[in-house]
């Protein structure tokens, strides 16, 4: 098994996911300073990219809270900024919208005048989704407002394609794309932006164009290794989060190629967490 400190000099510049690898939405994962520590030493240039459905700058303020300064990272790229800056320069759908998601995200759009939050389903263009309505609802709960939805035959943007994230402590939660899935099941249109679409690959190239090589790291086959590989980019596979809940054990390296080979993806490394 190649360690990570060997993977360090093979490339120009990290691509890390955050929930799942960096953090759990509460505590950071043992070893994660340091390793971030040594890459900015070592000149390599860190730039997390994940499907948090919010703008990049509120991201950046809760991994300050945790204990990861600016200084340890060259930037932060979120699906919800990505989607932000598409919904800024162009109107896609319409401008009123439909937001489903819980309050904390809220205000994706809300420096964008010429988009218009509307209550009810009828006066709108379409469907912002950032997740269910609050932590932990149950799915069921959610169905009969997006049979509202479909029979209206409102698009759904989804600015979070994970279907569930994974706490440290094995606990589960479920995100948008969950929702959106649901949706398309119901035959509804949605639009994703976030891993595994190209669109936020291409904003880190753009923000790392000095890079020639590049590791993506994360710990979702279907979204972080499965958008590494349309990209074109290496990747590592943190078997510690999305998996290890899924199998109720920390995967083997081979368990876990045996699982992404399933799903149609390939990492090319394997470890069980970000730590030298």
């Amino acid at each position: 098994m190649v360690s990570f400190h060997q993977m360090l000099t093979n490339y120009d510049a990290f691509l890390i996911d955050l929930w799942g690898v960096i953090h759990d939405g509460q505590a950071l994962y043992p070893g994660v300073v340091r390793v971030l520590t040594e890459l900015s030493l070592a000149g390599k240039p860190v730039l997390f990219l994940s499907n948090a459905p919010r703008v990049s700058a509120k991201a950046a303020s809760r991994l300050g809270e945790l204990g990861i300064g600016a200084g340890l990272y060259h930037g932060l790229v979120t699906s919800g900024q990505v989607a932000h800056d598409w919904l800024r320069d162009a109107t896609p759908f319409g401008k009123n919208y439909y937001y489903l998601g819980p309050g904390k995200d809220e205000d994706i759009v809300a420096d964008l005048p010429h988009y218009v939050k509307t209550p009810e389903p009828a006066d709108a263009d379409f469907i912002l989704c950032t997740g269910y309505a609050y932590d932990f609802q149950p799915h069921e709960e959610i169905l009969p407002l997006l049979a509202r939805l479909q029979e209206a035959e409102l698009p759904m943007l989804c600015v979070n394609p994970d279907l569930e994230v994974v706490k440290q402590d094995g606990t589960r939660q479920l995100c948008a794309g969950e929702v959106a899935r649901e949706y398309q099941r119901m035959g509804g249109q949605v639009t994703p932006i976030g891993k595994p679409h190209a669109e936020v690959y291409a904003v880190c190239r753009e923000r790392l164009a000095e890079a020639k090589t590049f590791l993506a790291i994360g710990d979702n086959p279907l979204t972080d290794i499965k958008g590494a590989n349309v990209a074109g980019i290496d990747s590592l596979l943190i078997t510690g989060g999305v998996l290890k809940a899924e199998s109720g054990h920390l995967p083997s390296d081979a368990e876990a190629r045996d699982i992404c080979r399933l799903l149609g993806v390939e990492p090319t490394y394997v470890l069980p967490a970000l730590s030298f």
